[in-house]
Order: C-alpha cells, then structure tokens, then sequence
C-alpha cells in the first residue's frame, strides 16, 4: 500500500516514457518470447509428451518466459496507462477501498496458485493458461513498485543485484544445498513470513511520521530480501531432488509449477530491493 502513495505521479512521467521506444522494446520483448516458447516446446516435450529431459533448463525457460512477460505488462502501461487508470481509481478511494481492492487480488492471487497446484500437469492448456493468469496478476501488482523504482532512478540496480543474487543463491542451493539445509528451514521461514505481513499491515496502521515509516520500510524490506533469498536457496535444492526423481514414464513434470515457485521469489527479492535502494535514495 506504501507502493500507492507514488502512483499519483504516473500521469507526469507517463507522457515522457510514453514518446520513448516503448514499441521497439515491446516487439523485442514479443519477438523473444517467441524465441523462448519455441525453445519450451522442442525442449520440453518429446513426441508431444512432457518429459523430464533437460528439466533445469526448462524449468528455467518458463521463469525467463516469466519475466518476459512482465516486461511487456510494463511496456503495455507505459504505452497505454491502462493499468495506471485502475490503480489511480483504487487510490483515490481512500483506505478502505484500497484495503478492499487489495484484499480481492489477494484472495484471486491465492485461488490461481491453489488452481495451479492441483490442475493435472497433462493439461497442459489448462495448467499453462493459470500459469499465464498468475503472472498476468503479479505484473499489475508489480507497477507501482516499477514506478517507485523509476522515481527513485534504481530499477536498474536493483535488476542487476537480483541477479547477482539469484545467480550465487541458486548455484548454493543446486549443488550444497543438502550440506547448508540440515533441517526443514522453508517451514521456519514461511511462519516468519506471514509475521513479517501482520507487522507490516499494522505498522501501517500505527506509524504516522514520514522518518519513522522510512525506516520501518527498510528494516521490513532488509527482512523480507533475506527471507525470499533463503527460500530461493530452499527452492534451488528442491529442483535438483525433482529433478533426479523425474524419470519419463513414471513422473509426469510440473514445469509451470516447479517454476512458479522459484520466479515469485526472484520477484519478491526484486521489489525489496527497489524498496530498499528507492528509500535510501529518497533519504540522500
């Protein structure tokens, strides 16, 4: 909801980003995704049947056919503001038409993610399509958080260290994550997640000077990351046991899955760290 607060300034900067490049990236964009599904389909499948050939690299097709798409969600608000017309109408209901509109994507959010899981993975129009719906989802909630970033010049920074951390993160995770992960941590770590919301959401509720919220936000955010990028690690070694379980025949692979569950981390590590680079820039 913080994330709102910056949306009032979408309309000014709208019109500059609207004049740049925005077609050209959005057929780049197009053009690789295109590239990307080709590579799924000649990869992932074998005599039109999901198999567990090659399950690294296509788990990791789908997250880079993820982002993709929420690059062109981006450049699709940048070009015509649709989005943008929606989140200013949620924000100049006051509070509780936030709250409200919040907690609706919330529970739609949750309803596809259960929808996900429990869908056969050999449906695979029906499994791919609430794929696509999630990230469709997460793109919109993502707007505000990519214009904090740009109001604050560090979305490119913040890209590169998710990266970065995405990179030594999952390679920690693949290859020593049974030497690091002793115990079932990802139980741990998700019961400090859901403390972290309830703390958030009331100190959003207690918090009223503009110094102290800033802070407040850091130190959440500093929290956040680590805890996303522990998960990650989790995750990481989760696909390598998946990986060498999946036997063609016998498993049928769940790429949408698999993938779903390492991209919402890497997102998630993505918006804490624009919030957190965004605040200190806002404090120089």
């Amino acid at each position: 909801m913080k994330d709102m607060k910056n949306i009032n300034n979408m309309k000014n900067m709208n019109n500059i980003i609207k004049g740049s490049d925005t077609l050209l990236k959005l057929f780049c964009c197009l053009t690789i995704v295109v590239f990307i599904c080709i590579l799924i389909g000649n990869n992932a499948f074998k005599d039109g049947i999901l198999t567990c050939n090659n399950y690294v690299f296509n788990t990791y097709l789908y997250i880079i056919l993820a982002i993709l798409l929420i690059f062109i969600i981006v450049l699709v608000n940048d070009q015509t503001g649709i989005f943008n017309s929606f989140l200013l109408w949620i924000s100049q209901g006051g509070s509780f038409r936030v709250i409200i509109i919040f907690l609706i994507i919330i529970a739609i959010l949750f309803y596809l993610i259960f929808l996900l899981h429990t869908v056969s993975p050999q449906n695979i129009l029906a499994s791919n399509a609430i794929w696509c719906a999630l990230v469709l989802v997460l793109g919109i909630l993502l707007i505000p958080t990519i214009w904090y970033g740009r109001l604050t010049d560090v979305v490119g920074l913040a890209g590169t260290l998710t990266i970065l951390i995405t990179t030594i993160v999952g390679l920690l995770g693949y290859y020593y994550g049974e030497k690091i992960i002793t115990f079932d941590w990802e139980y741990y770590l998700n019961i400090a997640l859901w403390c972290l919301i309830i703390v958030i959401i009331l100190g959003s509720f207690f918090i009223t000077e503009q110094s102290t919220m800033m802070t407040f936000y850091i130190i959440i955010s500093i929290i956040s990351l680590v805890i996303f990028a522990l998960l990650l690690l989790s995750n990481h070694k989760k696909l390598k046991e998946s990986s060498e379980k999946c036997i063609d025949g016998k498993v049928v692979p769940n790429y949408p899955v698999e993938s779903f569950g390492l991209f919402i981390k890497i997102l998630n590590i993505f918006s804490d760290l624009i919030r957190i680079l965004g605040t200190l820039n806002r404090r120089k």
